[in-house]
């Protein structure tokens, strides 16, 4: 379902997997490989929590997601943070993209726990990171 939310996050919101939104792990750099190059400037979703589910309604999931935004300036990663929660927040009844898993799903509503916040100040990097965590709740068709 994770696949599914990410497409469905990819096509709202003009981001690209595997280039500036990455999906539940930055790419893992391994030694003598081809290096696999990380922007300054990304998106990524993770897992958030475990899921709630419904014993009366088998088909049913609460899916809490988290994206966090980084990038060189405030106000970018800010910015960035900003298109998810104004593109996701409140939406109902969109059906997800099908994917290798052949699963359908219905995203019955998506809210935003809160809008964007900061949680670090610039790192190693000097880059700033945004976080905000959004309950996907979710239907398999």
């Amino acid at each position: 379902m994770l696949q599914e939310i990410a497409q469905f996050i990819e096509n709202r919101t003009g981001k690209t997997i595997g280039v500036d939104l990455f999906v539940g792990h930055l790419p893992i750099q391994k030694p003598g490989a081809p290096v696999i190059p990380i922007p300054d400037r990304y998106s990524l979703i993770l897992e958030n929590a475990t899921s709630a589910t419904d014993d009366d309604w088998p088909d049913y999931e609460q899916k809490p997601i988290q994206i966090l935004t980084r990038a060189k300036t405030y106000f970018t990663a800010r910015a960035d943070a900003r298109i998810f929660y104004d593109k996701m927040h409140g939406q109902a009844g969109w059906r997800l993209p099908v994917l290798t898993s052949g699963e359908a799903y219905l995203a019955n509503t998506i809210s935003g726990v809160a809008p964007p916040a900061p949680i670090e100040n610039p790192n190693e990097q000097k880059t700033f990171t945004f976080s905000a965590n959004y309950i996907f709740r979710i239907t398999r068709l």
